[in-house]
């Protein structure tokens, strides 16, 4: 208070207090010593803290402009813990006699999101069953292992491994005989020869988003496009920077303005560890009144609408799980949403730290614990 209430009582705000960037108090287990800009922080043992002094003297945090630079510290012992890593890293990290890829489990999953509006999407996408032989064409697990060296799984629904999850949703399996059947029946037929399926003079090409420059996932684009190719569905491959794709409706972003049929990315935890999830209500569609609206996939559901409400205002741990169930369950049967893989978070650990308990929500919680 004495050190923020001068600086709110004069600018009407704290943004602005020094001490944001230079915090002489604070509770808890380290005190910042130094910050210098686009190099490091230094942070120092707090002997008062709560919980007792921590074990390690130092922490030094070293700010890398990219992830080779990170890697390459990592690979000189330079660093005993590396943030954010991929799958890309994982053979490297492997190979490392003193350090450890570390698995942490979290809120998200990478997702595949469909274009629902029919004023904006594809067509086809009206049809749950060409929705369904999407799913079916593509072989996810397959991915995984090729791409990401078999280190993640496929999610059964948005609230996996949480008590929201009905465990007794199955994942659609990869079926390519299934999914040209269901094209069939749904009117899609390759008539000309040409290897693209088409219904009432168009062919069945949908338009593939996801965030450009990110190489993993541009890898699984090429993958998913030439399995869907298989069945008969051409891929546009549409690709935007992030700022741009993930832009709202007021400000032209692409994904919000429906310019695409599926986009990918990972999502799943608004409200996390509350459920609350409301990107499919009805109300959230963006609009030129509502131009922040959240729907960017345009499903408006009356009984999923009203679950997501009801499980919104119930307090009661069985009756709410009992009405994910439902919501999970038109989820699943409508394809509304298609998981690819978890997205745990990954680091890079030097095999001497003992104690280190890393979660997802605050990784460094029990820093005070951390020992060599």
């Amino acid at each position: 208070k004495h050190i923020l209430e001068p600086v709110y009582q004069k600018d009407g705000s704290i943004d602005n207090a020094d001490w944001n960037r230079n915090p002489t108090v604070g509770n808890g287990p380290y005190v910042l010593k130094e910050w210098v800009a686009a190099s490091h922080m230094i942070f120092v043992a707090n002997p008062k803290y709560w919980n007792g002094a921590p074990k390690i003297d130092q922490i030094f945090i070293r700010i890398v402009p990219d992830t080779e630079a990170q890697m390459a510290a990592i690979k000189a012992g330079e660093t005993d813990i590396g943030a954010s890593m991929t799958a890309s890293d994982v053979p490297t990290i492997n190979s490392l006699d003193k350090v450890k890829l570390q698995v942490v489990p979290s809120a998200w999953s990478e997702d595949w999101f469909f274009n629902l509006d029919p004023k904006t999407g594809s067509p086809a996408l009206q049809d749950v069953r060409v929705r369904q032989a999407l799913v079916l064409a593509v072989d996810r697990q397959n991915i995984i292992d090729k791409l990401f060296y078999g280190i993640y799984t496929i999610p059964k629904t948005l609230w996996y491994d949480t008590p929201w999850e009905d465990t007794s949703i199955e994942v659609y399996p990869y079926d390519q005989a299934k999914a040209k059947s269901l094209l069939d029946e749904a009117g899609w037929v390759d008539k000309n020869g040409d290897g693209i399926r088409e219904k009432d003079g168009k062919d069945l090409k949908l338009r593939y988003s996801t965030t450009s420059g990110n190489e993993l996932r541009e890898a699984t684009q090429v993958v998913v496009q030439q399995m869907l190719k298989e069945v008969g569905i051409a891929v546009e491959i549409v690709n935007y920077s992030s700022d741009t794709r993930f832009a709202s409706f007021g400000d032209s972003g692409p994904i919000a303005m429906g310019n695409y049929d599926i986009a990918q990315w990972s999502d799943g935890a608004y409200d996390y560890p509350d459920p609350n999830w409301p990107y499919m209500l009805c109300s959230e569609v963006p609009t030129k009144d509502y131009p922040t609206g959240t729907n960017w996939e345009g499903i408006c559901i009356p009984e999923l609408d009203k679950l997501f409400q009801d499980q919104a205002a119930t307090t009661d741990l069985a009756q709410r799980q009992q009405i994910f169930y439902k919501i999970e369950k038109i989820i699943h049967d409508q394809v509304l949403w298609v998981p690819l893989r978890t997205d745990p978070d990954l680091w890079a650990v030097n095999k001497n730290l003992k104690n280190l308990r890393l979660s997802s929500v605050d990784p460094f919680w029990n820093a005070s614990q951390w020992d060599f």
